[in-house]
């Protein structure tokens, strides 16, 4: 079976350029690792890029890269696709930094390239400051229907379930992490958040005085959530898009035993994959409740 190792990068379609190029590189702190007629790459790590900008008219999610565990060719995955009924396509440079990526559609037409091997960045950071996150978390999009989506990724690409929220939000991971995809079960469709990892608490507290500074309002947060138990706070980027910064997120360190690393404040012992109720604690732990609007957790709002 294929198996993905990790979220290696998310491309975006961009229309504010001067305002998305000084958030992700002077706010971000992320380095600018290459720049195309019509797109920007940034790196937050020893790979080319984590978050990819090319520029049009409307803003949102263009594609997520997956990196592929093992060392078998792209030729046996798009096999091994095809077998299950999963048409794809060998590409060669048509991501910058990845010389040959396979190109396919989830169900619900969210295109991802899987790849081997990413070019290495020249430079991790930009070196001026900023928030300097430790690296590209997961990304969350809506779905016609969840349980698609987990046969989908389960099947094809060896993600596990993580947790849901009843039946309508559901938590994938592909390694120790917690979750690397969300699905939401909506009538609307599109990118919800994508998010990147912080140090530790401390982190998310620097990054709330940062910005602050910039005038960028936190849309949610602090706050910890339910479901992998993650310190979260969520704000908007020059597009408009959701960003969420998270730390002490849950981990499965050892797959043989079926449960997350021990924290106190896991609700169970031991923590394992679970189906959380529609309830305001299964959003944030701390109590204070989503803004109304935000994406499709209003499920959150639920008060029994």
């Amino acid at each position: 079976m294929i198996r993905v190792s990790k979220l290696g990068f998310i491309g975006l379609s961009a229309v504010d350029r001067d305002g998305m190029a000084e958030y992700y590189s002077r706010i971000m702190g992320l380095a600018k690792q290459e720049e195309t007629p019509d797109g920007l790459y940034f790196s937050c790590g020893p790979e080319h890029h984590a978050v990819g900008l090319r520029f049009g008219s409307e803003p949102g999610m263009e594609h997520i890269g997956l990196e592929l565990a093992g060392d078998g060719s792209l030729a046996e995955a798009q096999k091994a696709l095809a077998a299950a009924g999963v048409p794809s396509e060998i590409r060669s440079d048509t991501v910058p930094g990845i010389a040959e990526c396979l190109r396919l559609a989830d169900p619900d037409g969210a295109t991802i390239y899987l790849y081997r091997q990413a070019e290495p960045s020249a430079k991790a950071y930009s070196g001026n400051g900023g928030v300097a996150p430790t690296k590209l978390g997961h990304v969350a999009y809506f779905v016609e229907n969840a349980k698609r989506s987990e046969r989908f990724f389960t099947e094809n690409l060896g993600f596990r379930w993580a947790d849901w929220v009843e039946d309508v939000f559901l938590f994938m991971r592909c390694n120790a992490d917690h979750h690397t995809l969300n699905f939401l079960q909506s009538a609307k469709r599109g990118m919800f958040h994508f998010a990147f990892e912080l140090r530790d608490f401390s982190h998310v507290e620097q990054t709330c005085d940062l910005l602050a500074r910039e005038n960028i309002p936190l849309i949610w947060g602090p706050g910890r959530h339910g479901a992998g138990h993650n310190i979260f706070i969520y704000h908007h980027d020059p597009d408009g898009n959701i960003v969420e910064y998270f730390a002490e997120l849950d981990r499965m360190s050892d797959e043989s035993l079926g449960y997350y690393d021990p924290k106190p404040y896991h609700e169970d012992s031991p923590q394992r994959p679970k189906v959380w109720p529609h309830h305001p604690l299964s959003g944030n732990k701390w109590g204070v409740r989503p803004p109304d609007g935000f994406g499709a957790i209003n499920l959150a709002r639920k008060t029994a």
